[in-house]
């Protein structure tokens, strides 16, 4: 039994240039107002977690405490770029296993992995706006 794929659906412009057209956005919008909030929100939990973490006696704890406002911040950093819940969703579910990452990082002592994650995290949520910014802008030729 052989399987046939359709050719993908291509548009003509004015130019007669032909474009691929992708697949549609499914799913519900992540709505502008509660990305606002999200970056409100996360923004201030970080910044109260890192005026809290120089009083924390262990220091291990203090790094912790540190790195979860790090993580914070950059997923408040991303929210006003993602376009859709299931988005946010996956951000937010990448964010636990950032934090788990930390924590292992934190506690056992393995310096590596929590400087390589307190340049990486930042890093994606600084592209992910960056590629949510670009996406929306509009190319006339």
């Amino acid at each position: 039994m052989t399987t046939v794929n359709a050719p993908a659906p291509t548009s003509h412009d004015d130019h007669g240039s032909v474009a691929s057209i992708g697949p549609e956005h499914t799913g519900k919008p992540f709505p502008k107002k509660l990305a606002g909030a999200v970056f409100v929100l996360f923004w201030l939990a970080a910044l109260a977690l890192w005026i809290i973490a120089p009083h924390i006696a262990d220091p291990r704890w203090g790094a912790f405490v540190i790195d979860t406002g790090i993580l914070l911040a950059s997923v408040g950093f991303a929210a006003p770029g993602i376009s859709r819940i299931k988005s946010f969703g996956v951000t937010l579910g990448f964010a636990a296993l950032a934090w788990g990452l930390f924590a292992l990082g934190d506690f056992f002592d393995i310096l590596a992995l929590s400087y390589f994650l307190r340049m990486f995290v930042p890093l994606l949520a600084l592209l992910g706006s960056l590629y949510g910014l670009i996406g929306k802008l509009k190319v006339w030729y």
